[in-house]
């Protein structure tokens, strides 16, 4: 890439004025676009090849709000990337202030409060903003939230939402607060309860393993606050490589081999790289109707570009897999994963020691009969509460025991809060000497990822044959 698409590339960011934004030219490498709510940071990294990130802060966010990097090839694919950023920064002034959901049996008393609450914020200058759901709503709409508060008379529920929703400050509103209206005390309670949250020490675990000789990068696309986020871990034999996330409004598989791109560049020493994503999988092709994504070849299309070994896998089987390299004492094992907000989860199954894919890797695929089992309301509904999951978690997985008669059942849902309700449900179906031990998974990302890089140490040791038709692109 020449010097000049960067200087023409920087040109033109600098003509892009606009009255919502402010242009700083902070260095000749760096221009930043101020908001009253956020900032929008371009940098240029002059390395081998041109890098470019874009990233979006504010000072009221403990996350970017937008990252991304990529090296500068096409104008017309880096003017588009900027467009995105600069959109996500006009939108910025919603999402940096503290959201506060309220929730109630049917969302409507609390509705009353939650305008109350948004009327003294805006008289005390206070970057607060109140919203109110039923009961039913709140485990989905709490995503993009940061506090909960839950009126008194679902109080009694308060253990299994603070439970669900451990990310999030829960709070139950003291009866009398609620009944008076108080807004000024309720407001107290709230930024007490913000600064014990920001005591808490942050927990990261990384990824590696004594075993793992060969310097590797794992990607994994996951679907959260309604936006699209690609988290990144690297593991170098017994050390962690580096790590992070690329979040953008849409999918394109130009975002990942942006990111991709970056990575070879930045660790041109890498021996492969595993992706995990949502969706049917089918021997490196991934079909994922929701991000517009029909029988892509992911692994054909990265591993010729890049002549590496890249690996594909479900999300449900890479937390499989990860799972079992650490239990392996679990014999014969089916994991059902159900994030919060999918209507319908899907399996991963270990038999013999082995993943057990099926034909064209079909084993596991739920949602392809779920629509011939009977439940005692909506399905979709009862996939939205803690106290709707257990029946259809049991309904869901009966089948699977029945066919398969695994050892262990690993559950992995953060709305599945009694693995004893989730017994009693499926004995009335299996019989005792035949019921698998039911466990539940707590840390689904750090097995996502571990299981991801099981995965591609076994293909590029060879223990593992996978896309034969692209031996010759990889280097050995």
């Amino acid at each position: 890439m020449s010097n000049a698409m960067y200087e023409e590339f920087r040109s033109w960011i600098l003509k892009q004025t606009d009255p919502d934004y402010t242009i700083q030219e902070i260095a000749e490498d760096q221009i930043d676009f101020v908001t009253e709510s956020a900032t929008a940071h371009v940098q240029f990294y002059h390395l081998e090849y041109e890098i470019v990130s874009f990233t979006i802060d504010s000072p009221k966010a403990e996350e970017p709000l937008f990252f991304l990097h990529f090296e500068l090839q096409d104008l017309e694919h880096a003017r588009q990337l900027f467009r995105e950023m600069i959109g996500s920064l006009k939108n910025a002034v919603f999402r940096v202030a503290t959201n506060v959901l309220l929730s109630c049996s049917s969302g409507f008393t609390t509705s009353f409060f939650a305008d109350k609450l948004n009327a003294a914020a805006e008289t005390l200058g206070l970057d607060y903003t109140f919203s109110a759901v039923s009961y039913t709503d709140l485990f989905e709409a709490a995503a993009d939230q940061d506090i909960i508060l839950l009126a008194p008379q679902i109080g009694y529920l308060y253990k299994k939402a603070s439970e669900v929703l451990k990310d999030k400050i829960v709070l139950q509103i003291p009866t009398d607060v609620f009944a008076s209206y108080n807004v000024s005390r309720m407001i107290e309670i709230l930024q007490e309860a913000k600064k014990e949250k920001e005591k808490e020490p942050e927990i990261t675990e990384d990824i590696n393993d004594p075993e793992w000789d060969r310097k590797i990068m794992i990607l994994a696309i996951l679907r959260s606050n309604g936006k699209y986020a690609i988290h990144y871990r690297g593991a170098d034999k017994e050390a962690p490589l580096q790590r992070g996330v690329v979040i953008k409004e849409k999918l394109d598989l130009n975002d990942i081999d942006d990111l991709l791109n970056v990575l070879f560049l930045r660790y041109p020493d890498l021996a492969g790289v595993a992706i995990v994503s949502p969706g049917v999988v089918n021997n490196g092709r991934l079909t994922w109707k929701g991000a517009g994504l029909n029988n892509e070849d992911i692994v054909g299309r990265f591993t010729k570009k890049y002549g590496r070994t890249i690996t594909l896998c479900n999300d449900a089987n890479a937390i499989a897999k990860g799972y079992y390299a650490n239990h392996q004492d679990t014999g014969d094992l089916l994991v059902y994963y159900h994030p919060i907000g999918s209507a319908i989860g899907g399996a991963g199954l270990i038999l013999n020691g082995q993943m057990h894919m099926g034909k064209n890797d079909f084993a596991g695929e739920v949602p392809n009969y779920v629509r011939l089992l009977n439940f005692s309301e909506d399905r979709f509904e009862l996939a939205r509460t803690p106290e709707g999951i257990s029946e259809f978690i049991a309904k869901v997985t009966v089948p699977m025991i029945c066919t398969v008669g695994p050892e262990t059942l690993a559950v992995c849902s953060d709305l599945l809060t009694d693995t004893e309700e989730l017994q009693q449900r499926i004995s009335r179906y299996i019989p005792a000497e035949y019921m698998p031990k039911i466990v539940r998974i707590k840390k689904q990302m750090w097995y996502l990822f571990y299981g991801a890089g099981v995965q591609l140490y076994n293909v590029l040791h060879g223990t593992r044959t996978y896309r034969e038709d692209l031996k010759e692109y990889r280097k050995q």
